[in-house]
């Protein structure tokens, strides 16, 4: 068995925390449009929204003016109901037992608010959100950030993601990657590196 010699754990939080968290199906049925085309209108604006650099009214408004669509809701806040996936919780109270483990996530300041207040960061010893970093997924300085923050080399970090550009982004800067299908598959492997042996234990964490 080889053993896993990881100072740090980064797990992302949609698609490996929680569940049906994508509003934007719904959001296109409330407004009228194709996915595509609401996709398309909100991406012009994204980037800053998940960095933190504008707030949800600024989206809204910017998103009004570009569009001439006036939502009657913010309805990235109330559309927003996410489930959490037990197996992952478990898995993550287990490593933070014996490891340092943390969250890495591209959200905004709605979506983060709701998992914080649900609980659905319950296990890790810190979350860096893009809106608070300042950084999101796949730029590079996302995780700089975090690794700098952590005192922690890429090479001795495992990253987890469903999303295979964020995957090979980070994997691109030396880090153990793991691209998340389901907390079985992510389990067995961890399992199979020793990432959970009673030896690793330190309390300290």
């Amino acid at each position: 068995m080889k053993r896993l010699d990881i100072d740090l754990f980064i797990f992302d939080e949609g698609g490996v925390m929680i569940r049906d968290f994508y509003v934007l199906p719904e959001m296109a049925r409330r407004l009228g449009l194709e996915q595509g085309t609401l996709g398309d209108m909100i991406r012009p604006d994204m980037g800053d929204y998940s960095r933190g650099r504008i707030d949800g009214a600024e989206f809204w408004r910017r998103f009004a003016q570009r569009t001439g669509i006036r939502p009657g809701a913010d309805y990235f806040a109330s559309l927003f109901h996410p489930s959490p996936i037990p197996e992952s919780f478990a898995l993550v109270r287990e490593l933070a037992a014996r490891h340092r483990i943390v969250c890495g996530t591209n959200t905004i300041d709605s979506h983060h608010g709701y998992n914080d207040s649900h609980g659905f960061y319950e296990g890790f010893h810190k979350v860096y959100a893009s809106h608070l970093l300042g950084e999101a997924k796949p730029d590079p300085e996302f995780w700089l950030t975090i690794l700098e923050e952590e005192g922690v080399l890429p090479e001795r970090c495992f990253f987890v993601d469903d999303m295979r550009a964020n995957i090979d982004a980070a994997a691109a800067l030396g880090m153990e990657t793991w691209l998340f299908s389901d907390p079985a598959a992510l389990r067995t492997h961890l399992e199979s590196r020793g990432a959970f042996a009673p030896s690793l234990a330190d309390p300290s964490l």
